[in-house]
């Protein structure tokens, strides 16, 4: 069976009703590819399931490759029979997803925008194997997979789960009741038992209806934010760790920046010291690659970012300017004027929101943030 990641569903999938899944749950089953899917939007939470099986090696191979966005995935047969299952079931901010491959297959995963937790049922998993501080996924001990860069996995036959977080949506949750503006994250990839704990119970407890594809809306957006928050909390993220150095490429790199400074004024000749190109081989990269220049990528950078901010925020206890300005905007005219012509509402509405779905109380006192349904 396999170690896999997941997203939307590829030709051929078939829709299921998914089994539970947790940290010691070896029936779970599978859940979706690398490449992740488009984040949903809050209040609107479209659930998808996939499920893929099959017994034809080359078919796997194919398949994984897509999920993995792995361009040399491959599967080590034995002469015995071959056989290969995956499931992904959840919605564009958190989904589960296995993978199970009755053969050796290795591969060089490349998981975008995502943060994915990681752990075995049976079978030797191994992380970054190629470099000096090789990683092993152990069964019901969910591990933080790398993020920003690919990384290298050899597995033998087996079965993994997996939680592909929307980078967004973690990185906005790990900062709601702050004043803080949602940034790329540096996490751990182990943890001790004790920090690890309270997440596998969390798991456990919500691993079921978070495979329920009838669970949608505000119960299901409350199920996201206790995982996110579940880990976040297991994993204690360190935005100011980010390697920066880690992506290779003008548009990686000019990316990289970005989303790590996006909050702060920029300007072209500062992206492009940090890809260190010229302005003009930049902007000649973004036109050609993006269809847009890097400022106009800037700015969407910062909508999204602004927009997810304001469907997580309290309108009790924050601003939309406080929000924009988090976000990178000086000028309150011209964000409301973009955000609506992007939107179709205006920022207040968006904060105000008549059946806001997802609430965070602020943490005090040591106490765990809870997510609520407010109507």
């Amino acid at each position: 069976m396999t170690t896999a990641t997941a997203g939307p569903a590829s030709d051929g999938t078939e829709s299921a009703r998914a089994e539970p899944v947790g940290p010691e749950s070896a029936r779970a089953e599978p859940v979706g590819p690398l490449t992740g899917v488009p984040t949903e939007e809050l209040r609107q939470t479209a659930v998808r399931e996939t499920v893929r099986s099959g017994t034809d090696p080359d078919e796997a191979v194919a398949f994984y490759r897509g999920v993995y966005d792995s361009p040399d995935f491959a599967v080590a047969l034995d002469g015995t029979g071959f056989g290969f299952r995956y499931r992904a079931t959840g919605d564009g901010r958190v989904s589960l997803r296995t993978s199970s491959v009755s053969a050796r297959r290795a591969g060089l995963l490349a998981p975008q925008r995502q943060y994915l937790l990681a752990w075995s049922v049976e079978g030797n998993v191994t992380i970054d194997g190629d470099r000096d501080e090789p990683v092993g996924l152990h069964a019901g001990v969910p591990v933080m997979l790398p993020a920003g860069r690919s990384f290298r996995v050899a597995a033998d036959p087996g079965t993994v789960h997996f939680v592909h977080f929307d980078a967004d949506f973690l990185e906005a949750v790990a900062v709601v009741g702050t004043e803080s503006a949602p940034m790329p994250l540096g996490f751990p990839v182990a943890v001790s038992p004790e920090r690890l704990a309270p997440l596998q119970s969390v798991l456990r407890e919500i691993a079921r209806p978070m495979l329920d594809v009838d669970v949608v809306d505000g119960d299901r957006a409350v199920l996201d934010l206790r995982l996110a928050e579940a880990a976040l909390d297991a994993f204690r993220p360190a935005p100011d760790e980010l390697d920066l150095g880690v992506p290779v490429g003008t548009l990686a790199r000019a990316k990289a920046f970005m989303y790590a400074h996006f909050d702060r004024s920029l300007a072209a000749t500062d992206i492009a010291a940090a890809a260190e190109v010229s302005v003009r081989t930049l902007q000649e990269a973004f036109q050609r690659r993006e269809g847009s220049t890097p400022m106009g990528y800037l700015r969407d950078l910062r909508l999204e970012k602004a927009r997810l901010g304001l469907q997580l925020a309290d309108a009790r206890e924050t601003s939309v300017a406080a929000v924009a300005q988090s976000c990178g905007f000086r000028h309150m005219g011209r964000f409301s004027g973009a955000y609506y012509a992007t939107y179709g509402e205006y920022p207040g509405d968006t904060l105000r929101g008549r059946r806001r779905l997802i609430a965070v109380s602020e943490r005090t006192d040591g106490t765990d943030r809870r997510a609520s349904l407010l109507g």
